[in-house]
């Protein structure tokens, strides 16, 4: 439990990734805890989310629109970390345990911003992360900082070329506003970009779409396995420049 758990978030998930960042102290960002059924003295899977971002809000809508945000976030730095992470979502929000009526998720997603706490404090929760799980400070920074954000939600589309070709050009724009060297393997983005925008590569996934060959195409290819390690390569190599150098 935590200070925040008026409104709890029930999880579905990885419930053996869901039993580590519960054992550890996390941060209240985006707080995981459960698995033990205590009347039974045995594990469990039932765990749950709090959050600070939920602290005074009253509103049920606007409190499934903030998990919707948090989760999205989670499963985006889980898939930068791991392509084949499973998804997290949540299928129940209670308060002072009581079942609150389900919303949808709607409305444009958005940067949730500072919570309301001195940067202290927000200082402080950044670093219990840190220690925590290597996603929590992406979650962080997805909170404030536009391009960490971006990067994340791109990583909750499915896996396609047009998505993480889309996802490539955001990574590049971003480090040029930042004059940041990314030092790509040029055949490998080429590879990319010739995959991506050729139809009889990525069939129809291909940015073109469908047009006549008219002679071959000497550029090599990449399997879409191959663009996803590509790709977050880089995005990761962004981060770290950007944020942690």
């Amino acid at each position: 439990m935590s200070e925040f758990s008026d409104w709890e978030f029930m999880l579905d998930g990885d419930s053996q990734d869901f039993r580590e960042l519960a054992s550890r102290r996390g941060s209240f960002y985006f707080n995981i805890y459960g698995g033990v059924d205590h009347w039974n003295d045995c594990p469990n899977d039932d765990f749950r989310m709090t959050t600070l971002y939920c602290q005074n809000e009253s509103d049920p809508n606007v409190i499934w629109q903030i998990g919707y945000e948090l989760v999205s976030l989670f499963n985006g730095a889980s898939i930068l970390l791991d392509k084949n992470a499973r998804k997290t979502s949540i299928f129940r929000v209670l308060h002072n345990e009581k079942q609150v009526e389900y919303f949808s998720q709607n409305g444009t997603p958005a940067l949730l911003g500072k919570p309301p706490f001195n940067q202290y404090r927000i200082n402080e929760e950044f670093q219990n992360g840190a220690k925590s799980s290597r996603k929590f400070p992406l979650i962080h920074l997805a909170t404030e900082n536009k391009d960490v954000y971006f990067i994340l939600r791109y990583l909750t589309m499915e896996p396609s070329w047009t998505n993480y070709y889309k996802l490539m050009e955001a990574v590049e724009e971003f480090a040029a506003i930042k004059n940041i060297e990314l030092n790509l393997d040029k055949a490998k983005r080429k590879s990319l970009t010739n995959t991506a925008n050729n139809f009889s590569l990525s069939g129809f996934d291909s940015r073109h779409g469908f047009k006549e060959e008219l002679k071959k195409n000497n550029t090599a290819s990449m399997t879409l396995e191959e663009a996803y390690f590509f790709v977050t390569g880089v995005t990761k190599s962004f981060i770290n420049s950007a944020y942690f150098s």
